[in-house]
């Protein structure tokens, strides 16, 4: 994905163009401080992705982000401000990063953003986690739970065993909450993979999954329906 960054701030731009260096699929082609010479490159150039600041001292961010309303870029704020989180859902836009951004909610961004491209271009649906030193692409559909020990997550498919470092709470972030739930703290499981569904547990291929209490209510209402 061709990306670009309006921020008046320097250093901002420069915590960004760091975390793109490390994302396979992103090129953060540009980075700009003036509204005025990032929207003049949007009318010349095609881009998939921008990071938008919103208090910039020549025009707000939101501002801008209502001038593409209609395009096919997709926009993600980042802001030191919470502020504008509401204006954002109404606008639209993909995400909000707080500064300062953390690379694993960048990721978490350019990861929905990945996903909201294959919709729109029909392919099947992935993200990209990185396993060691590796990125690896995950195919949604291939997915039939997800295992949590501590900072570790085990992306359990049908053909293989992706190990990455994340929290449950960020993978549930980039999974389509249509296709997977929480059950448990320690599991993420696709609904479409359940075989089984038991008092204390559920029944995935050859593996029973504790089932919590707090989330048994919610499985069956989506199971069952």
């Amino acid at each position: 994905m061709i990306a670009i960054a309006l921020d008046d701030e320097p250093a901002a731009l420069q915590v960004l163009r760091r975390h793109a260096e490390k994302v396979p699929f992103v090129e953060l082609k540009q980075t700009f401080e003036s509204a005025a010479e990032a929207l003049r490159y949007l009318h010349q150039n095609p881009v998939d992705l921008l990071f938008l600041d919103v208090q910039m001292p020549d025009m707000l961010g939101t501002d801008f982000a209502r001038l593409l309303k209609n395009t096919s870029t997709q926009v993600v704020f980042v802001t030191a401000y919470a502020d504008y989180a509401v204006e954002g859902f109404e606008l639209q836009v993909l995400d909000y990063l707080l500064k300062p951004v953390e690379f694993g909610r960048f990721l978490q961004a350019c990861n929905r953003a990945l996903g909201q491209q294959a919709k729109q271009i029909g392919e099947a649906s992935s993200l990209f986690v990185k396993d060691g030193y590796d990125w690896v692409r995950v195919h949604l559909d291939e997915i039939l739970y997800i295992q949590s020990d501590t900072n570790l997550l085990f992306i359990h498919e049908r053909n293989r065993k992706v190990t990455t470092r994340m929290t449950l709470n960020e993978m549930m972030g980039q999974l389509p909450s249509d296709k997977f739930l929480r059950i448990h703290k320690s599991y993420i499981v696709a609904l479409k993979s359940i075989q089984k569904l038991e008092r204390h547990q559920v029944t995935v291929g050859s593996v029973a999954i504790p089932l919590a209490g707090t989330y048994k209510t919610e499985l069956e209402e989506r199971l069952l329906r």
